[in-house]
């Protein structure tokens, strides 16, 4: 398992020796979806929503954050996809880290105790809008 973790990090071009605070799995939640005409024609609201097969990295090299994340499609992180991450708060418990680009906001919930994240993720873009929340394993 360290050597996946060893090269999703050399792929995105992150220092090898950053530290793994957190591994998660897939996620499950809802989304509620907004109407477009070409992509998404039917009314807006909730739907099941997930990432199967995915997984959650939570780093930390120094006082640089990063989350990097995957599924079976590819990897790739925040810090490499151009956005700006941020800690936004962190206790014995939890830790919470925020994603911003201009085409998102992303914020994950690390409960340290229960070995789970919870994030939300907002979406605009020229495709689609999205609100959604998910929820986590981790290890």
């Amino acid at each position: 398992m360290r050597q996946i973790i060893i090269a999703i990090f050399m792929m995105l071009g992150s220092q090898v020796n950053a530290e793994v605070l957190m591994h998660c799995g897939s996620s499950k939640g809802e989304a509620y979806i907004f109407n477009h005409p070409v992509f998404n024609s039917e009314p807006s609201g909730w739907h099941k929503d997930g990432i199967n097969n995915g997984r959650i990295i939570l780093t930390k090299d120094g006082d640089n954050w990063d989350i990097l994340f995957g599924d079976t499609v590819g990897s790739s992180g925040y810090r490499s996809d151009g956005a700006t991450v941020i800690l936004l708060a962190w206790t014995d418990e939890f830790i919470r880290i925020g994603a911003f680009a201009n085409n998102y906001s992303d914020v994950y919930n690390f409960n340290l105790k229960e070995q789970s994240v919870v994030w939300t993720s907002n979406k605009s873009g020229p495709l689609w809008g999205k609100a959604a929340v998910y929820l986590s394993s981790c290890r």
